[in-house]
């Protein structure tokens, strides 16, 4: 069966393949669960480790669900500020102005991006290969893993020449984008 291509708002997105959500999950968890930062934000929600915080964390996608592709970037530094910024309750409260999301090219000029560290941090060493993931939603493509990686795409310094790889996991998402994350705890195992 031949895998329909999603439109998006993007122009330098290159269909590579089909991919299951457990393959996009895997990848998410070797980039971000060995980071003492995040550990700190699972423990202070209840959850025991990265992947029962992550999976409660995308749980409103039913991303299980979804049929995902992966995409080459070709262009991220082009790209990536056309992108939306993950639907989140603490992005939603610290830069959206209270909107689900908005355009990274919107963003990048606020404190919570130009002042960030660990973006600063990416900047400085961005990895070889990297892997966004996100839905489409009414042809826009909407961050659901990968903010900080992006920000630092979309406010990379142009004289700085960028050689990193980017792919993109990507799902078509026909209802409304609902607000992931939060400050929430897990129900007492006791």
């Amino acid at each position: 069966m031949k895998q329909k291509v999603l439109k998006t708002n993007l122009e330098s997105l290159k269909y590579l393949r089909f991919i299951s959500w457990g393959e996009v999950f895997d990848t998410w968890r070797e980039l971000e669960a060995w980071q003492e930062l995040w550990k700190a934000h699972w423990t202070e929600r209840g959850f025991e480790s990265w992947d029962e915080w992550r999976h409660a964390y995308a749980k409103p996608l039913h991303p299980e669900a979804l049929d995902w592709q992966l995409y080459h970037l070709t262009h991220p530094l082009a790209d990536s500020p056309l992108l939306y910024g993950t639907p989140t309750t603490g992005w939603i409260k610290k830069a959206y102005q209270g909107k689900i999301t908005k355009q990274l090219k919107d963003l990048v000029r606020l404190p919570i991006i130009s002042q960030n560290e660990k973006i600063r941090d990416i900047q400085r060493a961005f990895p070889e290969e990297t892997q966004l993931t996100g839905i489409v939603h009414n042809g826009n493509v909407i961050l659901i893993e990968g903010m900080h990686r992006a920000a630092a795409l979309a406010s990379w310094n142009s004289d700085i020449p960028f050689a990193g790889k980017v792919t993109l996991a990507l799902a078509e998402w026909t209802e409304a984008v609902p607000a992931l994350g939060g400050n929430y705890k897990m129900p007492s195992r006791e």
